[in-house]
């Protein structure tokens, strides 16, 4: 799945987050969904909020984790983050991830088989988050247009020394919370895995 603590400007594995949902099996490409519904702005624009940002930006060299915990995939992203406030006080963010990854050898997403390194495959999903916290009076980017393309310098492991944007740009954040996240990988011939909030299943090997 792709590695949530990136939220937090950290890239860091999050089996832990992903280990809440059951690995469904490789069960073939069929019917393998990912639920756009539950990570769309309408999640967090209802009434009495206030869209305080909206950004895009691109990010390289992103480790992706798996069930496995280990670095299954590099991927190259371009990513859209909105960020509302809420009547009581709270936060709202949107995350919308669209991308390609490119396989590192080793146990596969699912973390039940092997892949090979060069499989290539494009990406798609994102998260909400709800956040408790603080607006910074100065934000560490700006809050609206195309921020650039940031280079995590991942080296395969989790190691990613490259800043990026998060939500912690914006918010100096006491608490939050994840109620939907989910992202589906695609291959050409090696298959087609979608790890979400709801359930996982399918798996990328070869």
């Amino acid at each position: 799945m792709r590695a949530l603590l990136t939220v937090l400007g950290v890239a860091a594995t999050v089996a832990c987050l992903a280990a809440g949902s059951a690995y469904a099996g490789n069960s073939g490409d069929k019917g393998i969904r990912l639920d756009h519904k539950a990570i769309t702005p309408a999640a967090c624009n209802g009434a009495g909020s206030t869209l305080l940002v909206n950004v895009t930006y691109g990010l390289t060299d992103d480790a992706d984790s798996g069930f496995g915990g280990n670095a299954w995939a590099s991927d190259t992203i371009h990513r859209t983050l909105q960020i509302w406030s809420l009547a009581d006080g709270s936060f709202c963010a949107v995350v919308g991830d669209t991308g390609s990854f490119v396989t590192y050898a080793g146990t596969s997403p699912s973390g039940g088989d092997t892949v090979s390194a060069g499989v290539q495959g494009e990406l798609q999903g994102g998260y909400v988050a709800t956040i408790q916290g603080t607006l910074k009076a100065t934000p560490d980017y700006a809050t609206s247009g195309n921020l650039g393309t940031f280079d995590l310098g991942c080296d395969g492991t989790f190691t990613c020394p490259g800043p990026r944007p998060s939500f912690t740009s914006y918010v100096d954040t006491t608490g939050y919370e994840l109620p939907s996240w989910g992202w589906i990988y695609r291959t050409a011939q090696n298959g087609t895995w979608v790890n979400q909030s709801s359930d996982s299943e399918g798996d990328v090997t070869g």
